[in-house]
């Protein structure tokens, strides 16, 4: 049976409903640009942020300081001895990437401490996956792993370096902002060259 062609009305009635249905697709399409632009833009570590300057003295060993920069938390670590000895127990097959080959960090960092000096230790304090806040360990706290840091979400472990452990959720290291220690050893920027 051949098909017999809608009326006038029908056909008016779905070409602007065709030309509706387009117009929202690309203001969808439109919306969703502009949500990820603004948050691409938006994003934390995005821009060169404002320098903060610490005074370490007030951290004392085992300590940690937690602030915020940069739209981000960061915690200053005074590892001690036994934080630092922990690190030179962990075989390089207990982490995921020992060598610190894809965790973002500044350029000349030492190993195993993944620090300018060993005693200081400074990371965003989330973990690396899902941004979960970080608790430091210490190794006489820790039951059955060499200590250093835990995430509070899914109890993510990594080594007081910030090196994520194999078998854990996370799958990158710790991100360390950039900063630099003073040549006096009294103080530390975040931020700046």
């Amino acid at each position: 049976m051949p098909r017999s062609s809608p009326d006038p009305e029908t056909a008016l009635r779905r070409l602007r409903l065709r030309a509706l249905l387009k117009l929202m697709a690309l203001g969808g399409i439109a919306a969703l640009v502009v949500a990820l632009t603004a948050n691409v833009i938006s994003l934390p570590g995005g821009s060169d942020p404002e320098p903060r300057v610490l005074e370490l003295a007030d951290i004392g060993p085992s300590e940690v300081k937690r602030l915020r920069w940069n739209g981000r938390h960061v915690l200053v670590v005074h590892r001690d001895s036994a934080l630092l000895g922990s690190l030179e127990a962990i075989e390089a097959d207990a982490l995921r990437d020992p060598e610190a080959r894809r965790g973002r960090q500044p350029e000349g960092l030492e190993l195993p401490e993944r620090s300018f000096d060993p005693a200081w230790l400074v990371v965003y304090g989330e973990s690396a996956d899902l941004g979960c806040e970080l608790d430091l360990v210490h190794p006489q706290a820790a039951d059955g792993w060499p200590g250093g840091f835990e995430d509070r979400c899914r109890g993510g472990r990594y080594d007081a370096a910030g090196r994520v452990f194999r078998g854990q959720p996370g799958a990158r290291n710790l991100e360390i902002p950039q900063y630099r220690l003073h040549g006096d050893g009294e103080r530390l920027t975040l931020g700046g060259s």
